[in-house]
């Protein structure tokens, strides 16, 4: 009974010795199982796995070797106070405190010393679910994800043709629909202003031609958009001119869509408006070339400080406010392999890593992440799913409590380090302690070089420095000649954002293409820019566009520069000529005339049919003429 139990615990009898190490036990039944520890003798047999234990008691383990604590009632183990009934004794199962342990490890031999066979037993008892400090070298599959670009054209030299491959005339065709039919339903409110021009569909053609002027624009800054087309002879950029009106870019800016309004209330996403131009880029991504075996994972922003739920602030970025993107890159290259826009819609952390991972999955990558995205369940995970994970970890993400005590007497230099299966915990000490989880490396060191000499450190932070900068890369690029303008609306600075990523596979698919290739990522911008600019599909401009250029015999004559020109007063005569105003196509009088410069500034209203050849300015012929060109306050 219980009582019989407690009695010799409180009377102060003397306990069970062992004869071999001296240990005493209040109970003869944990005795006789210690005694096996001694002798090597395994004699218990489990009915499951049918492998031979033998039972350790609690007493003879340390904290690192107990692998699991349970208490039952175990028949083979004899027991000297046993009852005559059948029934299980409630109090016997809790008294036996008895870990089972393979030992299937140990030496066979039956002639090694006692204190041989007690240390093997100690060091044997983790399995695959415990942490050890037991090394080991993963064994890495076979990469089989295939890199390289697959989708060849015709003439891999021509870069508005690799350019194609991410574009194509399915994407401007998708612009130009959607665009033409938000001008449709809003065009009462845009109706409404009289300064605008007459709507006329938008082309392929010339959204080629707009989307060559904003790549132009990141070429050449300005703090307003209206200053693209001054025409003062000291902001002038002649060519905005020459491809577009001011007022029909403008015009087909406001107009920008990328998806049907009237489908948006048949969906919940917050990302419906840019969903269709976000698959395209996707897929294209995807499909045109194919990473090679090392990718980082990271977030990237796209600047946003507006009334937005989806955007997010985060200190520690040199862009505080915007729409967060967590991107998949190529490592060394910087290529953008797939990207997911945040929306807020409350998806774990692990389903959004394993969803940006998807193309890459059970093809053994190699994915470099940083502490945000690592954790011991996470590596677990993309173990089973063939993508091996490399990266700092923070202390709350499964370190083991023996690893983070050990941590805090390391000096600097120092290393210590747990390994559970092929997961690795590392920890090594700089300035301060660096936590690592790795599915790829082992714990050996290497040496790194540094402006100061040489410095050893695990070679998974090593390869982690190496492989990490994919992400920063292509935010680096894309920093350079960015496309995104000032807008009210998100969803435009969004598309541009998307365009730029796009631009930037391009670039780097054609030096996949042409390795030898020394072209800069400017000059590549701008010869794409070219090509669409002067695509031989150009159609006419409407018609309230016009070309600056100077008059010539047929030529219709442009308007007047709203500054004077640096020439006027160069004193050479003879470059200033006079000439008759052309009318236009769709003037309807009989003689074209404007209000002469001289006469408007003395505020007369006084018209001229003459203007001078070179400086594009209207005057009357004789003593307006003559002023203009010799004095500087006329």
């Amino acid at each position: 009974s219980n009582l019989n139990e407690l009695q010799p615990v409180h009377g102060e009898e003397q306990q069970s010795s062992c004869d071999e190490c001296g240990d005493s036990f209040s109970q003869e039944q944990i005795l006789i199982a210690h005694r096996h520890i001694h002798s090597g003798e395994r004699p218990f047999c489990c009915n499951g796995c049918s492998k031979n234990k033998r039972l350790k008691t609690k007493q003879s383990l340390g904290e690192q070797d107990i692998s699991d604590l349970f208490s039952d009632e175990l028949s083979d183990v004899p027991c000297e106070r046993s009852s005559d009934s059948d029934s299980d004794s409630g109090s016997d199962r809790g008294q036996q405190r008895i870990v089972a342990t393979d030992t299937e490890s140990e030496s066979e031999s039956e002639s090694e010393s006692d204190s041989s066979s007690d240390k093997s037993a100690g060091s044997n008892i983790e399995g695959t679910d415990t942490w050890g400090k037991l090394d080991k070298t993963p064994a890495l599959g076979q990469f089989t994800g295939n890199p390289g670009v697959k989708q060849i054209p015709s003439d891999p030299t021509q870069m508005s043709e690799v350019a194609e491959l991410f574009f194509g005339d399915s994407f401007f065709d998708m612009l130009c629909q959607e665009t033409n039919r938000y001008y449709l339903q809003h065009r009462e409110e845009y109706d409404r202003s009289y300064k605008v021009l007459k709507w006329v569909d938008v082309t392929s053609a010339e959204m080629k031609k707009f989307f060559a002027i904003i790549f132009l624009m990141g070429h050449t800054k300005k703090e307003y958009l209206k200053e693209y087309w001054s025409t003062d002879p000291f902001l002038e950029i002649p060519i905005f001119g020459k491809l577009m009106s001011r007022k029909r870019f403008e015009q087909i800016w406001w107009c920008l869509h990328f998806n049907d309004n009237e489908l948006q209330p048949q969906s919940t996403s917050r990302l419906f408006k840019i969903q269709p131009l976000l698959n395209f880029f996707v897929e294209k991504f995807q499909t045109v070339y194919k990473p090679n075996q090392h990718l980082s994972l990271n977030e990237s922003v796209i600047p946003w400080r507006g009334r937005l739920h989806m955007r997010t602030y985060n200190p520690g970025k040199l862009t505080k406010y915007g729409l967060l993107v967590r991107v998949v890159t190529e490592s060394t290259s910087g290529y953008i392999g797939n990207l997911e826009i945040y929306s807020g819609e409350g998806k774990k952390l692990q389903e959004t890593i394993v969803s940006v991972l998807e193309p890459y999955l059970d093809q053994n990558y190699h994915v470099y992440q940083d502490n945000y995205y690592n954790s011991v369940a996470t590596a677990e995970y993309l173990l089973s799913r063939k993508v091996r994970v490399c990266g700092t970890i923070r202390v709350n993400r499964g370190l083991p409590p023996d690893l983070k005590e050990e941590c805090k007497s390391l000096k600097r230099g120092e290393t210590t380090f747990r390994r559970k299966g092929d997961i690795l915990l590392q920890s090594w000490r700089d300035t301060r302690v660096v936590n690592m989880i790795s599915t790829i490396h082992n714990s050996s060191m290497v040496d790194v070089q540094k402006r100061h000499g040489q410095v050893k450190k695990p070679v998974c932070i090593s390869e982690y420095n190496m492989f990490m900068k994919g992400v920063d890369r292509a935010d680096q690029h894309l920093a350079y000649y960015s496309l995104p303008w000032k807008t009210v609306k998100w969803t435009k600075k969004v598309a541009l954002w998307l365009i730029n990523c796009a631009i930037f596979n391009s670039f780097f698919a054609f030096k996949n293409l042409n390795p030898h290739s020394k072209l800069k990522y400017k000059a590549f911008l701008l010869n794409v820019a070219k090509a669409w600019a002067t695509d031989h599909m150009v159609a006419a401009e409407p018609a309230a566009d016009t070309v600056l250029a100077r008059p010539g015999p047929c030529t219709p004559t442009p308007r007047r520069p709203h500054f004077d020109p640096p020439g006027r007063l160069s004193g050479d005569m003879r470059k200033h000529t006079l000439s008759k105003i052309v009318k236009s196509e769709h003037f309807k009088g009989k003689q074209p005339s404007r209000q002469c410069r001289v006469c408007a500034f003395h505020k007369k209203r006084s018209r001229t049919a003459y203007i001078c050849k070179f400086c594009v300015m209207p005057l009357h012929r004789g003593e307006c003429f003559e002023k203009y060109h010799t004095l500087k306050h006329f």
